[in-house]
Formats: structure tokens, C-alpha cells, sequence
């Protein structure tokens, strides 16, 4: 099956220099950390299992060597699970190999290819942009990463992706306020918690007796 959510594996070149086409152990793949993407409907998702387990699938996903920084979490990881240990990181075709998962498929057809993180990020990202059930949040946080991971400028995303300066301008705005919300609901969270723990004196002579008692010196 062809998954219209995970195009950017279609327009990938034949195998080259340094890259290899192959079928991979699902077991040997580890999610990615910096994928944006965090939301995959149930349903579709379900969906897409069955049309693997009834047809296979017929579009490869795109991985690279696991990076020497994730030695060590997915190594842990893997022994928890008393699984193999992965060998290679997921870059794009996240919904296949979940669906994977689902339909209990042992091996995946998948694009090897050596990338850096910067490279592997900006895979996402570009992803991220020819999918529909992505969310603002979600497409303006990778732009976010990008500019920070790269140190590049709102105008160089803007030309890796395509769009306009003022289309990433917009996303990236939505990140500012979201993450700005994100701290103010933490700080009234924690003001609620202090006030909370306060004791509450329900008459005037329980408040008197409360100062006399820890501060007999005012009373």
C-alpha cells in the first residue's frame, strides 16, 4: 500500500553512493526523538495495519545507521524489552513502521542511508509539510528545531521548505504564544498547589489563636 501521509520515501533517488535499499528487522529500527510529528490516529493507523498484513507494503521507509548519541538509550531500551538491540534510526516513514508493528510484519523494505542530524532533521521537517493531518503546533515546532539545530534564519527555512517568509513567520509565531501559554498554566498550577497547602482559618479567633501561637510577640 502506498501511504499518501508518508511521501517524502517516493521521491527518494535509486540507491547511490552511500545509501542501499533493503528489507530491515522491525525489532532494528529505533524511533526517532526529533521526529515533530507526535499524534497517529488510532483508527487510521489500524487501518493502514490491515492493508499491510492483507498486501505488504509497497513503499519503502527511510532510515539511517543508529547515530553513536543513541548507543546508549536504546541499547537500555532493548534489554528492558529483551529485544535485539537497533542498529538503525527511523528518519521518515514513522506510520509504516507502526503499522508494522500492528499487523505483527517482522521485516520492512527501507532506504539506508547515512545522514547527520541536520540532514536527517530537515527530512522531517520537509515531511512534515506534505502531510494533511499535521498540526500547526506541530509543523511550527519543526521549524523551531531546524532554526536552532542548523543556527539558520526564519528566510533560510523558509527557502529549504518552499514557503514564504511570512508562512514561517505565522508557524513560528503559533510556537512563541504556545510555549508562553505552556508557562503560564505551569506557574498558576504551582500558585494553586502553594495556596492549597496554606492553612485556612474559618473564623476570626481561629485566626487570633494562630498568631498568638506562632507569633506571640504581634498578638
Amino acid at each position: 500500500m502506498t501511504d499518501t501521509q508518508d511521501p517524502i520515501s517516493q521521491a527518494m533517488p535509486m540507491p547511490g553512493a552511500g545509501e542501499r535499499m533493503d528489507h530491515v528487522a522491525i525489532v532494528s529500527i529505533a524511533r526517532s526523538l526529533t521526529n515533530p510529528r507526535k499524534r497517529f490516529d488510532p483508527t487510521k493507523l489500524q487501518e493502514l495495519a490491515d492493508s499491510i498484513a492483507a498486501s505488504g507494503v509497497h513503499q519503502p521507509i527511510l532510515i539511517r545507521p543508529l547515530p553513536g548519541h543513541r548507543l546508549e538509550d536504546t541499547h537500555r531500551e532493548a534489554r528492558a524489552l529483551k529485544q535485539p538491540a537497533p542498529e538503525y534510526e527511523l528518519v521518515a516513514g514513522e506510520r509504516r513502521w507502526r503499522a508494522c508493528q500492528l499487523a505483527k510484519v517482522v521485516q520492512i523494505p527501507a532506504m539506508i542511508r547515512p545522514m547527520t542530524d541536520e540532514q536527517a532533521l530537515e527530512v522531517q521537517v520537509i515531511e512534515n509539510l506534505q502531510r494533511e493531518d499535521v498540526t500547526e503546533l506541530e509543523e511550527a515546532e519543526g521549524y523551531r528545531t531546524l532554526m536552532d539545530s542548523q543556527g539558520i534564519s526564519l528566510e533560510q527555512v523558509a527557502q529549504k521548505i518552499g514557503k514564504s517568509k511570512s508562512y514561517v513567520h505565522t508557524r513560528v509565531k503559533i510556537w512563541t504564544c504556545a510555549r508562553k501559554a505552556n508557562t503560564h498554566c505551569a506557574k498558576a498550577r504551582l500558585t494553586s498547589l502553594l495556596l492549597s497547602r496554606l492553612p485556612v482559618f474559618p473564623t476570626s479567633s481561629c485566626r487570633s489563636r494562630h498568631w498568638k501561637k506562632f507569633s506571640p510577640g504581634l498578638a
